[in-house]
């Protein structure tokens, strides 16, 4: 990225991640890229447009980043992927990051929160239309509510996992959910590809 706002956003996820979003402010960013705060203002008006700026620089990121990973695979494994990514991502992401977004930052939050949940419905819903025309998913799916029900259920997996860290670990969670969802959708041809190719590990 060449232009000066991309550059402004890169350093703003790089410091909002070490520090979160409250402690870092305006001075802090232009000071990393030396640079007025008369430049800042004149791609980010208030620092709520940068922090939204922010979260859509790393959702393309992550949509780039899972349209590699989907290449060339069938349904199943792409949707094991999927699952195991959003797992890393929960270990990784910035708990202070989440928690200055959710409380200084509420209409941000709510935005992309919501655009979160509808764009993991939709990425379902084509696993789950590629997964009946390879012939691993059963043909008599309701795949509107299935979506809808696996993007509220996964949000839900990973919520419990952060409040009781010990007792359900990511992994044991993780490989409950896939389980659940692949009995739940795939016919027998689909139960015989994971029989082969994942029960065994």
């Amino acid at each position: 990225m060449e232009n000066q706002s991309d550059n402004i956003v890169i350093a703003a996820v790089r410091l909002f991640e070490q520090f979160g979003i409250r402690s870092v402010s305006i001075d802090n960013v232009c000071s990393e890229l030396h640079i007025s705060k008369k430049t800042f203002y004149t791609f980010f008006p208030q620092k709520e447009d940068l922090v939204d700026a922010v979260l859509t620089y790393q959702k393309i990121n992550n949509y780039e980043k899972f349209e590699k990973l989907f290449k060339n695979k069938n349904a199943i494994d792409s949707l094991i992927v999927s699952i195991k990514e959003i797992r890393k991502a929960s270990e990784t992401e910035s708990q202070t990051l989440f928690y200055d977004l959710q409380k200084y930052y509420p209409k941000v939050f709510e935005k992309h929160m919501s655009k979160n949940t509808d764009e993991m419905r939709l990425g379902f819903e084509m696993n789950l239309r590629q997964g009946v025309n390879e012939g691993y998913y059963r043909e008599d799916l309701d795949i509107e509510l299935i979506s809808l029900f696996h993007s509220l259920q996964i949000k839900n997996t990973f919520e419990l996992m952060q409040q009781f860290p010990k007792k359900f670990t990511k992994k044991r969670l993780v490989d409950f959910f896939i389980d659940l969802m692949i009995h739940l959708i795939a016919n027998e041809k689909g139960l015989k590809y994971m029989e082969e190719h994942y029960n065994k590990e």
